[in-house]
């Protein structure tokens, strides 16, 4: 369906609005993600540096004296200690501190002016020194990997400050998984706005699409109005203009054109106020209607209108039971005539017109079924649209307008029920209502 000018700049609009709330939304996903997944590296490393500072803390608690100074009994209390210009041997057995260490995790010993003097599995000479004794902070070594360091005061066995444990922990594998997260937000957020952007544009036009329906079905039922409105007005203008003064009876046969004009705009009125009805909330109130009596009573109505047609007109009820519906009597009986004079008008001279009613499950299915000129099947889908009339020199013979079935249909919709076709061409029609049963109680 190709949309006029009028749709496509709100169409780019509402586009651009939905990729652009969307695009926002996943910015700030993203930039939430981002900070938690920070901060939650921060709290981890936090956590796990302040345990392993309390466990080894408490291995040298009771060995440690003099301030910054190591006794051979404190020394070997540690496993893997490495003193400061001192031969090292790094192996040390394999324990829950080993496997922390091969971790990216470096314990070292400072005295009380933040100097390097022992580490732990490996050489003191690589200990950070920290003279600002700095006791959360992030350091960047020489190879360029960046270290997250705790620091934590160590007391001798008798409470006297001796010096300190730093605690540090590689950041590399936290910075690798986090340049991954900027790539992906980096690359992934552009191809994701183009995607929305192209379902935006889909979606913008799928729910716009019932909107341009409308409007050219407005604009279409504007125009047939104006036009049906316009011929009568015109009609009863010309009459009114050449209308004669030397004879009475052609003055009154003047009057007689004018009076029908006036009948068929006050029709036409009247067909729209009830199709604009139809439209809006049932407001009347609804009563029990029995199908098998109505099908009886216009059959017998109309049966002069079929016998002026030459067209025989009868009745099949499939059903011994008594078929009710719910509903505005009113209406019903609006809805099934205009199917049946329909048939009628369209129904050649001794042909014939049958009216069955049976009931289908929980349905009662009423047909209008003509052995008439038929309908094309190009014509059946807008069969039901206003001011729609399959034959136009026909229908202005009959009187119509092309309201009649589509007040046939929006009855049938507002009773919970709607209208079938079935056509072709010189063979006839069938119209089947079908609306729902009332309920026994």
């Amino acid at each position: 369906m190709r949309y006029s000018a009028l749709f496509s700049q709100p169409r780019l609009r509402l586009a651009l609005l939905y990729s652009g709330v969307i695009g926002g939304i996943l910015l700030g996903v993203g930039y939430f993600a981002h900070r938690v997944i920070d901060k939650g590296f921060d709290r981890v490393v936090d956590r796990e540096t302040t345990l392993l500072t309390a466990v080894v803390n408490t291995k040298l608690a009771t060995v440690l004296a003099a301030p910054g100074k190591f006794t051979p009994k404190a020394a070997q209390s540690i496993p893997g200690l490495c003193l400061i210009e001192q031969p090292c041997d790094p192996t040390m057995q394999d324990t829950d501190l080993t496997t922390l260490l091969k971790n990216d995790y470096h314990l070292q010993l400072l005295d009380l002016g933040g100097n390097p003097i022992a580490a732990i599995a490996e050489s003191p000479d690589r200990a950070r020194s920290n003279p600002d004794l700095k006791y959360f902070y992030d350091s960047v070594a020489p190879n360029g990997q960046t270290y997250h360091i705790h620091l934590m005061p160590l007391r001798s066995h008798r409470g006297d400050p001796w010096g300190y444990l730093q605690v540090s922990r590689s950041t590399r594998l936290f910075d690798d998984y986090m340049s991954s997260l900027h790539w992906l937000i980096l690359l992934g957020i552009p191809c994701s706005m183009g995607l929305i952007g192209g379902t935006s544009w889909w979606l913008s036009g799928r729910a716009m699409r019932p909107l341009y329906q409308s409007y050219e079905q407005m604009q279409q039922f504007t125009a047939n109005a104006a036009h049906e409105l316009r011929t009568p007005i015109a009609a009863m203008q010309i009459m009114l203009e050449v209308v004669p003064t030397e004879s009475p009876e052609a003055q009154r046969e003047t009057l007689r054109s004018i009076q029908r004009q006036h009948d068929r705009l006050g029709k036409l009125a009247q067909d729209l106020l009830l199709l604009s009805r139809l439209d809006g909330p049932a407001s009347q109130q609804r009563t029990t209607i029995s199908l098998n009596d109505l099908v009886q009573d216009l059959e017998e109505e109309l049966a002069p209108l079929a016998l002026a047609a030459q067209v025989t007109l009868s009745r099949q009820i499939e059903s011994s039971a008594q078929l009710s519906i719910d509903g505005q009597s009113e209406q019903i009986y609006r809805l099934v005539s205009n199917l049946i004079i329909n048939a009628i008008h369209y129904t050649p001279a001794k042909g014939t017109i049958v009216i069955r009613l049976e009931r289908k499950q929980q349905q009662a299915a009423l047909s209008i079924i003509d052995h008439g000129c038929g309908i094309a099947a190009a014509d059946l889908p807008h069969l039901f649209d206003r001011f729609y009339r399959v034959n136009h020199d026909r229908s202005r013979q009959t009187g119509g307008v092309g309201l009649g079935l589509a007040i046939a249909q929006a009855i049938a919709k507002a009773h919970g029920g709607g209208i079938q076709v079935q056509s072709q061409l010189d063979r006839g029609s069938i119209f089947t209502v079908r609306l729902p049963l009332k309920l026994v109680e």
